[in-house]
C-alpha cells in the first residue's frame, strides 16, 4: 500500500479547477490581457475612459488584466506587457497607409502603435509627445498562440482617414487594412480587428462566453452594417480581411483580419492536448484504479485507517477491481510521510459506486475538458440549385482530444433539418442543403458542433451561421450605361489605356466580367469581389494571356453573383479599342516666356501616330477656346511628331499666363481618337493642401518653380480684413519649396490670395497668385 506513497504525497498541493465546457471555461480563463492608451494629445483622457470600461469587462473573466496608460505607455514599457498576451487592446493615433504624408522604408513608422516619447528632451513624458512605432517594432510584439489585437478609435486601421481627411477608395481602404493588420500577425497574432467606432466591451464578452469562429463573432457584434465584403490578403499569405464599411463603399470603420477557422475559445482557453493524463490527481477530475480489488471504504476514517501500519484494516464497502473508471470529488485526508491521501470518489460509469479510497489505488487520467479549437465553414452561404457554385458548404472543426461528436443543421425555428455524428479529434461535414433530395427554404440556419471526451469532462461546443439562397442578384446599372459606344487607347502610353465601368448592384458578392469581339469570341474573363453598390470594374486592354487586343469593337459583358454564387440578370456595354494616336506629351509641366528671357522660354509639344492619319492640332486655353491651330486635318505619315512651341499665337503674339492644352484629333476614315496634355505658363506652380481654408486654420503651400532661382520663395497672404503678412517657404528640393502656414483668425469671409514670390537665375523678380474662398 504504501510504495506508491511518493507520487501521492504531492497531491495536496496539486488541487486545480476542472474545466465543464466554454461558459464554465469563461469565468476562469488563464488568459492575458493588455490594454494600452497612447499618447493622443487632449483625446487622451477620453481613451483612458474607454481603456478602463475595456478593463472591467476583461475583469470579469480573467485576473490577468494589464493596463499601460499614457503618459507612461513606451514602447520598452508596451513590448514587455505584451509578451505573451492572448488579447492586446489599443486607443490611440494611427498612421497607416496609403496616407497624405511621405512613405517610411519598410513602414517604419506606418501601421503600429503611437506611444510615448521624450521628443523634447525634456527627461518627462505627456500626453502631447507621441512617436509612432510602426511594422517592425510590431513584429517583435511575440504574442501568445492564437492571440487577438483589438485596434478602437484609430485613423486608417479599418481603411478610414483620418476626421476632415478625403475619403479613401475601396481600393485605398482595402489596401489599409491589409497593411494595418501585417506587422501584428508577423509578432505572432493570429487575427486583428479594427472598429473606428465601437468599444472592445462586446468583442470580449463574445471571446470569453461563446465558441464560435471569429468570422461569425465579428459579424454577429451590434454595429455590423451587413455590407461585408472580402478578399485575400496581399500582405500575409494565408489570411483573409473583411470589411464592413458603415455605407456600400463609404466610412471604413469596422475590418477584420483573420487565418480561417480560428474560434473565440482557442483565443480565451488553454490550448493543448486536453487528453492528456495529467502527473497528478485532479480535484475534481477522473482517475481508475489501479491496483486489484482496491477497497472502497464508507467514511475517510475507515479507509485512513485501513492504511495505517499500526491498525488493523477497517471493513470496505467492497472492492474495485483494476480499470474501474471513477470522478476524483475532493481531497477528504491529506497525504502524510506515513500514510497516502484519502480521496473521495464517485462511479464515473456505475452511478451506485461512491466512497473513499487511498490515493496509492488511483492512478490519474484525462481531467480536462475537450476545446473546439477550430471552426471553418467557408463563406456562409449556400445555393442547392445544383449549378455548381455553392451547392454544398462544408463545416469543419478541430478539438483538443478525441471525442464523440454530433453536428446538427437547424432552421431558424431551431428544428432540426440534418446531423451526423462520428468520433475523432476533427470532423469535416458536407451539407447539400437537401432533405430526402427536396432543397430547404432559402433563409437563415444555425450549425451546433459538440464532442464530449472518453472520460466524460465536459462538452466543448461551437456554432455558427449559414444562409441558403437560391434566388440571383441583378446588376442595376452600369456607368456609362452602354447606350453609346465608348472609345479607348491601350497603347501602352498611360493616357487612356484602360477603360472603366462602374457596375452598380444591390448585394455583396462577386461581379463576373468577360469581353468577346465582333465576331463573339470571348477574348478575356475575371471574377471581382463587389460590395452592396457601385463597383469600378476595369478593362486593360489585354487578352487572357496579357497580349494587347487590335483595334476594333469589343463588348464587356458584366453578370452579378450574391454571395451564395448565384447569377442574376447582367448588362453589357459596347467600347472601341483605337491604338492609331499616342504619347500626347509636353518636354516639361511648365514653361515661362513671358518674362522673355534665356531662361524657360519654350516646350516641345509631341505626339506619336501607328499609322496614317489626317490631324488637327490646336492649343487651347483654359476655357477650352483654341488660341493656336498649328495643324488641320494634315495628312500625316506614321511615326513621331514635335513642336517647339514658344507660347505664341500663329501671328507672333505672346499669350498670357495660364494653363493651357495641346490637343490632338487623328482620323484614319474608319476611327476618329483624340488626345491632349496640359501644359502652364507661368513663373510658379503653386498647390494647396485645402481648396476651402478657413480663418484660424493651417494650410499647405506647395510652390514649384518653372525656372532655376538665385533666392528662397516667399508667400505673401492677401487676407480680407487683415494687413498682408508673409512667410518663407521651406525648401524641399531645387525646384519645390513647402510650407505650412497658419490663416490669421481675424478678418473676414471672402477670397485670400496667396502671391509667391523669387528671383530666377538672372536676378529676374517672379511670381505667381493663387486666389481661393475663405470662410
Amino acid at each position: 500500500m504504501l510504495r506508491h506513497l511518493a507520487a501521492v504525497i504531492g497531491i495536496a498541493l496539486v488541487i486545480t479547477l476542472g474545466v465543464a465546457g466554454p461558459a464554465a471555461a469563461a469565468q476562469t480563463s488563464m488568459a492575458k490581457v493588455v490594454i494600452i492608451v497612447g499618447a493622443t494629445h487632449g483625446t487622451t483622457p477620453l481613451y483612458r475612459s474607454y481603456a478602463d470600461a475595456a478593463y472591467n469587462e476583461a475583469i470579469k473573466y480573467t485576473s490577468h488584466v494589464t493596463k499601460v496608460y499614457s503618459p507612461n505607455a513606451t514602447w520598452s514599457k508596451v513590448k514587455a506587457a505584451v509578451y505573451n498576451a492572448n488579447i492586446v487592446i489599443y486607443f490611440g493615433h494611427g498612421n497607416g497607409w496609403p496616407s497624405p504624408y511621405p512613405f517610411n522604408t519598410g513602414y517604419a513608422t506606418e501601421d503600429g502603435f503611437g506611444l510615448n516619447a521624450d521628443l523634447n528632451g525634456d527627461g518627462k513624458l505627456s500626453d502631447y509627445e507621441n512617436r509612432y512605432y510602426g511594422e517592425p517594432y510590431m513584429a517583435q510584439l511575440h504574442l501568445a498562440p492564437n492571440a487577438i489585437v483589438l485596434l478602437h478609435n484609430l485613423c486608417y486601421a479599418s481603411g478610414n482617414s483620418e476626421p476632415g481627411g478625403v475619403a479613401p477608395s475601396v481600393s485605398v481602404a482595402r489596401q489599409r487594412i491589409d497593411n494595418y493588420a501585417a506587422g501584428f500577425l508577423k509578432g505572432g497574432a493570429r487575427a486583428v480587428i479594427a472598429d473606428g467606432h465601437m468599444g472592445p466591451a462586446p468583442y470580449l464578452r463574445a471571446l470569453f462566453t461563446t465558441s464560435q469562429s471569429l468570422v461569425d463573432l465579428w459579424r454577429s457584434m451590434p454595429n455590423y452594417h451587413n455590407h461585408e465584403s472580402s478578399f485575400a490578403s496581399a500582405r500575409s499569405a494565408g489570411y483573409t480581411d473583411y470589411s464592413d464599411p458603415d455605407n456600400a463603399t463609404s466610412s471604413f470603420y469596422r475590418s477584420l483580419v483573420v487565418k480561417p477557422g480560428l474560434t473565440s475559445t482557442a483565443i480565451t482557453a488553454a490550448v493543448g492536448d486536453t487528453g492528456v493524463d495529467p502527473a497528478s490527481l485532479v480535484f475534481p477530475g477522473r482517475a481508475s484504479v489501479e491496483l486489484p480489488d482496491a477497497p472502497l471504504f464508507a467514511t475517510p476514517a475507515s479507509a485512513q485507517l485501513a492504511g495505517s501500519d499500526t491498525a488493523g484494516d477497517a471493513p470496505s464497502l467492497l472492492t474495485l477491481p483494476v480499470g474501474t473508471r471513477v470522478k476524483t470529488v475532493a481531497l477528504s485526508v491529506a497525504a502524510t510521510s506515513t500514510t497516502p491521501a484519502i480521496i473521495q470518489i464517485a462511479g464515473l460509469d456505475d452511478p451506485g459506486i461512491a466512497g473513499y479510497i487511498s490515493a496509492a489505488d488511483l492512478a490519474p487520467r484525462d481531467s480536462r475538458a475537450p476545446i473546439l479549437v477550430g471552426i471553418d465553414s467557408g463563406s456562409g452561404w449556400l445555393s442547392p440549385n445544383q449549378d455548381g457554385r455553392f451547392d454544398q458548404i462544408t463545416v469543419a472543426g478541430i478539438f483538443s482530444e478525441t471525442v464523440d461528436w454530433v453536428l446538427d443543421i437547424k432552421d431558424a425555428n431551431g428544428a432540426i433539418v440534418d446531423s451526423t455524428a462520428g468520433h475523432g479529434s476533427s470532423f469535416s461535414v458536407p451539407w447539400d442543403g437537401l432533405v430526402d433530395g427536396i432543397a430547404v427554404a432559402d433563409g437563415s440556419y444555425t450549425w451546433a458542433a459538440r464532442g464530449t471526451d472518453a472520460w466524460q469532462n465536459g462538452t466543448a461546443s461551437g456554432s455558427g451561421a449559414v444562409v441558403v439562397d437560391t434566388v440571383g442578384v441583378d446588376v442595376t446599372s452600369l456607368s456609362p450605361d452602354g447606350s453609346a459606344v465608348s472609345t479607348f487607347t491601350p497603347n501602352g502610353d498611360g493616357v487612356g489605356d484602360t477603360i472603366s465601368t462602374t457596375v452598380t448592384v444591390p448585394e455583396a458578392g462577386s461581379i463576373v466580367a468577360w469581353v468577346t469581339d465582333a465576331n463573339g469570341a470571348t477574348v478575356r474573363s475575371w471574377t471581382s469581389t463587389s460590395v452592396a453598390g457601385a463597383n469600378p470594374l476595369i478593362w486593360d486592354g489585354k487578352t487572357g494571356n496579357g497580349l494587347s487586343v487590335p483595334d476594333g469593337d469589343y463588348t464587356l459583358h458584366f453578370t452579378a453573383r450574391d454571395r451564395s454564387g448565384t447569377n442574376g440578370t447582367g448588362r453589357t456595354r459596347p467600347i472601341r479599342a483605337i491604338t492609331m494616336l499616342g504619347f500626347v506629351r509636353t518636354s516639361v509641366k511648365a514653361f515661362y516666356p513671358q518674362d522673355r528671357d534665356r531662361l524657360a522660354p519654350t516646350t516641345n509639344l509631341s505626339f506619336t501616330l501607328t499609322r496614317p492619319a489626317a490631324v488637327t492640332w490646336t492649343i487651347r486655353n483654359a476655357a477650352n477656346q483654341i488660341v493656336v491651330s498649328h495643324l488641320a486635318d494634315a495628312a500625316l505619315r506614321a511615326g513621331t511628331q514635335v513642336w517647339t512651341w514658344d507660347g505664341r499665337t500663329a501671328e507672333g503674339t505672346l499669350l498670357p499666363i495660364g494653363t493651357y492644352t495641346s490637343y490632338v484629333t487623328a482620323t484614319d476614315g474608319a476611327d476618329t481618337i483624340s488626345h491632349s496634355v496640359k501644359v502652364d505658363m507661368n513663373a510658379f506652380i503653386v498647390t494647396t493642401s485645402t481648396q476651402a481654408p478657413r480663418r484660424g486654420h493651417t494650410i499647405t503651400i506647395t510652390a514649384t518653380s518653372t525656372e532655376p532661382l538665385s533666392s528662397a520663395m516667399i508667400v505673401y497672404v492677401y487676407q480680407p480684413g487683415v494687413t498682408t503678412w508673409h512667410a518663407t517657404l521651406a525648401r524641399v528640393d531645387s525646384r519645390t519649396s513647402r510650407s505650412t502656414i497658419t490663416l490669421k483668425n481675424a478678418g473676414r469671409a471672402g477670397s485670400v490670395r496667396f502671391v509667391v514670390r523669387a528671383s530666377d537665375l538672372d536676378g529676374h523678380s517672379q511670381f505667381t497668385s493663387r486666389y481661393l474662398p475663405i470662410s
